[in-house]
């Protein structure tokens, strides 16, 4: 995913939050999702205040539109679960006020139907590219016809490795996949490092000269230094793992990028924040040093 910021020389990474229910904007964020229902193939829908008050008896309303096409407008927020329902499904939406959202506030969310991949062996990756950064908080659901189980998923690129060689495999999840619209980017980071781990079982037995080990379940951690945007600051997302409200934060960490727009070599990981310090010596930039530790498995993609 490009920056939606110039870079600079020596912006060696970034770091996303998912935007909660997918909410852009500066008013109230009061929308809960509900499932989407009667569904026929993938889907994102986007939602925008249009009016403070211009609704019947006084309400905010909202207009809507499902995968980029023409907006409907002028809906009454009502306070209870309202139903949109496009050509491929019905996503109910549900404002817990029906007045008091400023105008231009959006909302948008991915969900994944059946959807188709390529299959590999062992391996199924979805294929429309545009659907493969998936929501580590949701539910997704992978069916092979040939019965295999998906053993595991790799958030970043949408891909899932199975129990043994696959048929055709779809994939579904209520809020499955992110828009871009549905990230933010919170901070720069300026230097960056990662290790990986693989726990080994000590398999040796009597008699032996040299030892024999089983390899286990890999891990990796991480840390960085980081420049916070505006008036974020990685104190709050840090609070944020703590107390649960975000879980997961979206990392692209670049190796290469000879065109500095941040398309160059990088890894994009899902990971968990769990240390954080500030650094600021005299005459010198303030820094956010912080720990991470890694959801799943990390991704690269070369340099476009």
């Amino acid at each position: 995913m490009a920056s939606p910021s110039v870079p600079t020389h020596g912006k060696l990474g970034a770091i996303y939050r998912l935007r909660a229910n997918g909410f852009k904007g500066d008013g109230l964020n009061d929308v809960t999702w509900g499932a989407f229902a009667s569904a026929t193939d993938s889907s994102h829908f986007e939602v925008v205040v249009d009016s403070e008050l211009g609704g019947t008896a006084g309400v905010d309303t909202f207009k809507w539109r499902e995968n980029g096409g023409s907006w409907n407008t002028g809906v009454d927020i009502t306070g209870s679960a309202q139903n949109i329902s496009g050509a491929n499904g019905t996503q109910p939406i549900t404002f817990a006020a029906d007045k008091g959202h400023t105008e231009d506030d959006q909302w948008s969310i991915g969900n994944l139907k059946n959807e188709a991949c390529s299959e590999s062996t062992i391996y199924a990756q979805i294929t429309d590219p545009d659907l493969r950064l998936l929501n580590p908080n949701a539910t997704i659901v992978w069916t092979d016809t040939g019965g295999e189980t998906v053993m595991v998923v790799e958030h970043c690129i949408g891909k899932g490795t199975f129990s043994g060689n696959v048929t055709v495999v779809t994939v579904t999840g209520n809020n499955g996949y992110i828009l871009e619209s549905g990230l933010e980017k919170v901070a720069y980071l300026i230097d960056w490092s990662m290790d990986f781990t693989l726990d080994m079982a000590d398999a040796s037995r009597m008699g032996q000269q040299w030892k024999e080990f089983l390899p286990g379940v890999a891990s990796g951690s991480g840390n960085f230094n980081g420049y916070m945007i505006l008036n974020e600051t990685l104190h709050r997302e840090f609070e944020d793992g703590i107390d649960t409200t975000q879980d997961y934060f979206l990392l692209q960490l670049f190796t290469y990028d000879p065109d500095q727009d941040q398309t160059g070599d990088h890894i994009s990981v899902w990971v968990t924040m769990n240390s954080f310090g500030i650094n600021c010596p005299i005459n010198e930039v303030v820094k956010e040093a912080v720990s991470f530790q890694i959801f799943g498995i990390p991704s690269f993609k070369a340099n476009a």
